[in-house]
């Protein structure tokens, strides 16, 4: 009977060691998941697995930081659903939305912005705010306002500081910075070249005018480029399924320690809803060009005149058919009098057919920029943007087989055309 009481309490006190170890580990690893959001760990309720805790966390620290957008234009003819399919209109009505009717004497546009500093400046896409300016311009028209609306607050009147349409970028400045709500805290913006595809991703923003609404998914894809519906210019986008719908441009799209990777932009959408497929413009090219935005007014920016794809992306059969190197990118189109034009660049003859798809072929192939291979259309945009108009832009250009080397004075173009550099 003694060794049995001498066995049930060596039994008793191991399992109350291993608890206790138990219990260590798991306080280390609670400690560690909480560290990025220790000032918001206590807002979690219990009982959430610790991916839920971080979520949680992260949108109680940063949902009054998310605003809605609002832009009212009077004396145009408008209808405010333009470009929602007809099964999403009874929808938006019934939370709330305008009347399918089409407005006579008011343009209404509406999406998110998020604040990035504490003088209350905020950041949204430039075509949220674009109906309700003069063109090449910060400048409202006549009878347009911009006003943001905080979680719970009143709509707030707001400046438009600066603009950068290349990017579609707009940073606003609200005109009493006084109004900024004390838990409106700015979000701090991530190294977006270090994103991850498979890690997670947390969208808040105001679809179909339902404010402060978070969606969670995963970064599906990154350097996905795709010229920008804004200005035409190809954007190095990161993609994401977390979903996102009209009213969510210009909203953040959150990492998960709470920091910015991205701006919410567009969606691929053949009805003109989710189907899992949301872009967003990448942290760093935002931390690129605050600065100018904050410096004030409508950033220019100098370019070639030319339609380039890369020839990474055309099919092997192809690029071996037509004798294609493996790198540089194929000019597609030239833009009448533009400097691409006046430098002797030719565009696309024609095109072959691969995969269901069109590929341009005959024109010139840019494959260095400055001394530098070109690999991603994008490389080509940063090397030009970071240049003033009236100075040039070396490039080796394969023409009929035969390399040599065109110099581009650059210039601001009054229009930029789709994937224009």
């Amino acid at each position: 009977m003694r060794k049995a009481t001498r066995h049930v309490i060596q039994l008793l006190v191991l399992t109350l060691t291993l608890c206790s170890l138990s219990a260590c580990v798991s306080g280390i690893a609670t400690a560690d998941t909480q560290s990025t959001n220790a000032n918001t760990s206590a807002s979690a309720p219990s009982g959430l697995l610790a991916y839920e805790r971080n979520t949680v966390n992260i949108v109680h620290q940063y949902e009054n930081s998310v605003v809605a957008i609002n832009v009212t234009v009077r004396g145009k003819r408008v209808n405010p659903l333009k470009g929602l399919p007809p099964q999403m209109r009874q929808f938006f009505h019934q939370f709330g939305g305008p009347m399918t009717q089409p407005q006579r004497h008011t343009e209404r546009a509406a999406g998110s912005g998020f604040v990035v500093d504490a003088k209350g400046q905020i950041l949204t896409n430039y075509h949220v705010i674009a109906n309700a300016l003069h063109n090449d311009s910060t400048k409202l028209v006549s009878n347009a306002s911009v006003t943001v609306q905080f979680p719970g607050g009143k709509p707030l009147p707001v400046d438009v500081v600066g603009v950068d349409q290349s990017y579609d970028l707009a940073l606003l400045q609200l005109k009493n910075p006084d109004k900024l709500p004390k838990d409106a805290k700015a979000i701090p913006l991530a190294d977006s070249d270090k994103v991850q595809v498979g890690q997670k991703a947390i969208a808040i923003g105001n679809p179909f005018l339902l404010q402060s609404t978070v969606t969670q998914g995963i970064v599906s894809a990154v350097n996905r480029e795709q010229a920008a519906k804004a200005s035409g210019v190809p954007i190095p986008y990161i993609q994401t399924d977390a979903a996102i719908n009209p009213g969510n441009s210009g909203g953040p799209l959150l990492d998960s320690q709470g920091k910015v990777m991205g701006v919410n932009d567009e969606i691929l959408a053949p009805n003109g809803t989710f189907i899992g497929v949301g872009l967003a413009i990448p942290s760093n090219l935002v931390k690129e060009n605050l600065s100018k935005m904050k410096a004030g007014g409508f950033i220019k920016k100098a370019m070639i005149g030319i339609v380039v794809v890369s020839l990474k992306d055309y099919p092997r059969k192809i690029r071996h058919e037509l004798g294609l190197p493996d790198h540089g990118l194929m000019v597609v189109k030239v833009k009448p009098n533009g400097p691409g034009a006046k430098a002797g660049l030719s565009g696309a003859q024609f095109t072959a057919n691969a995969g269901g798809r069109k590929w341009p072929a005959g024109g010139d192939i840019l494959l260095k920029a400055d001394g530098e291979q070109l690999n991603q259309a994008s490389q080509l945009q940063k090397i030009v943007f970071s240049k003033q108009a009236g100075t040039t832009v070396s490039l080796q250009v394969l023409h009929d087989g035969k390399k040599k080397t065109v110099k581009v004075t650059l210039a601001v173009l009054k229009k930029q055309q789709a994937q224009s550099q």
